[in-house]
């Protein structure tokens, strides 16, 4: 599974106000500079990888612009807060292509994400998720959790959509709907 290079946002505020725009809340968040995350307005080290309280995570459009609009030395990250609007669901590689090769999964998916050398997928769906799947393999994110999203990059390695919101349709699926698939990609799993 890989995506090709028109389904990535080019830049930071682009692709903030994308995810926005698909009912995803977002905050702007440190960037990766020389081996640290900085502040990108004025490059010093920073010790979150959050500039704003999760708590301010947003969908509003004008908010967005301001946040990314500042002048500074880097563009801020764009980080997705799992929470009302954002469901995430971490798979292990054991479980992944069962998963995307599933014939439910074929015809209609959902955005997944991935970040090379990471041994792991994040599966995007829509709230509410159910706390429990019953897999091994499988993590439901707590809300609050924030997860880079593309174009974010730490170092040489980016965040990559997989599977895009552009391959979707930006349909995205219920939490409830990818459990089913998970129980029954699991199946053939075993």
């Amino acid at each position: 599974m890989s995506s090709t290079s028109d389904t990535q946002p080019r830049e930071g505020l682009e692709a903030a106000l994308e995810y926005a725009g698909l009912g995803w809340p977002v905050i702007p968040g440190a960037v990766w500079h020389e081996g640290r995350f900085v502040d990108p307005n004025n490059g010093q080290p920073t010790e979150s990888v959050t500039l704003r309280p999760v708590s301010s995570a947003t969908t509003d459009p004008e908010l967005i612009r301001s946040w990314w609009s500042k002048s500074g030395l880097h563009v801020p990250t764009v980080l997705g807060v799992v929470g009302h609007g954002l469901g995430v669901v971490s798979v292990y590689e054991s479980l992944i292509d069962h998963i995307v090769d599933h014939q439910w999964f074929t015809t209609r998916p959902t955005p997944v994400l991935g970040i090379p050398g990471m041994p792991l997928a994040y599966f995007l769906v829509r709230p509410p998720v159910p706390l429990m799947l019953a897999r091994d393999e499988v993590r439901v994110l707590a809300d609050g959790t924030t997860l880079p999203l593309p174009p974010a990059t730490l170092g040489d390695t980016a965040a990559t959509w997989l599977v895009s919101p552009a391959d979707t349709g930006n349909v995205v699926l219920l939490g409830d709907e990818f459990a089913d698939l998970v129980a029954a990609a699991g199946e053939r799993a075993e």
